[in-house]
């Protein structure tokens, strides 16, 4: 079963009863561009669909699903139905998410871009050169390059998005250095984005590495946050002469403990809860 097998089924019923693509899609209320694309195999109907097609069309759903008319159901029949069924249900899902994807994909570049746009006019207007709109425009392609796996495959498209974000970081502080015309923003900027990269993979092998227990993945991360400060702290301790540790960052780890400890807990209980079930 499938949009290539039901596309030319749909398409001979239809002319059996003598009805154009555009009469069946006027009797279901949708588009003849809708019609066309199910004969063709490019999509299939909504499931919602199904029962109002297989009426206009004078055969059952099963045999709609099926692809082809079919005399009295066997058992094995019956079940291939199902399953097609369900396999239909998947497909028609896949393809909502996938379309639904595409827009949001489509709708967060054109915001993007416009903004971009906007800071770029109003730039040359009031200068007539580009000077300040270079920050918002560097940071505006930076978030576009970065953000676009995600927003394009969702939770899958997390490890391109990391990817991208450890290899455009470098080239990105590189920029915003010489338009600020301060070199130890890149000095500074290199020493940070490393350490918030291997922080961000980190968090993300927890997360992988769980198993579904994303509690206690969360409980790992926020423990992470207390190298990864002190490192920071450590860092910059020295390029701007200050303590690199104060009684604020002994009192940010002791609530990161806490909060960490909370979380395991939670974790505990909720596991225990599961097992017992």
């Amino acid at each position: 079963m499938g949009e290539v097998r039901m596309g030319p089924f749909i398409a001979q019923l239809r002319k059996e009863k003598k009805l154009t693509q555009k009469d069946l899609a006027v009797q279901l209320h949708i588009t003849d561009k809708a019609v066309s694309k199910w004969e063709r195999g490019l999509s299939c109907p909504d499931i919602a669909l199904l029962a109002p097609l297989a009426d206009i069309l004078g055969v059952t759903t099963g045999e709609l699903l099926n692809g082809q008319r079919s005399g009295a159901a066997p058992p094995e029949e019956v079940e291939r139905t199902i399953d097609n069924a369900l396999v239909y249900a998947e497909s028609t899902a896949t393809a909502k998410m996938a379309s639904f994807r595409n827009r949001l994909t489509v709708s967060f570049s054109a915001v993007l871009l416009l903004g971009l746009l906007v800071c770029s006019i109003c730039d040359l207007a009031i200068s007539g050169r580009f000077s300040w709109s270079l920050y918002p425009i560097t940071a505006i392609l930076f978030v576009w390059l970065v953000f676009l796996p995600l927003v394009k495959y969702g939770s899958k498209g997390l490890p391109g998005a990391l990817a991208l974000f450890s290899v455009l970081i470098l080239p990105f502080l590189y920029g915003i250095s010489r338009i600020v015309g301060e070199p130890m923003v890149l000095t500074i900027g290199i020493r940070m984005s490393l350490y918030g990269t291997v922080y961000l993979w980190c968090v993300y092998l927890i997360f992988r590495k769980a198993k579904g227990r994303k509690i206690l993945a969360a409980a790992g991360s926020v423990l992470l946050t207390i190298p990864l400060c002190a490192v920071i702290d450590l860092s910059l301790a020295k390029p701007l002469s200050v303590s690199p540790f104060d009684r604020w960052d002994l009192l940010s780890f002791a609530i990161i403990i806490t909060v960490a400890a909370a979380l395991l807990i939670l974790d505990h209980f909720t596991a225990s809860r599961l097992t017992e079930k």
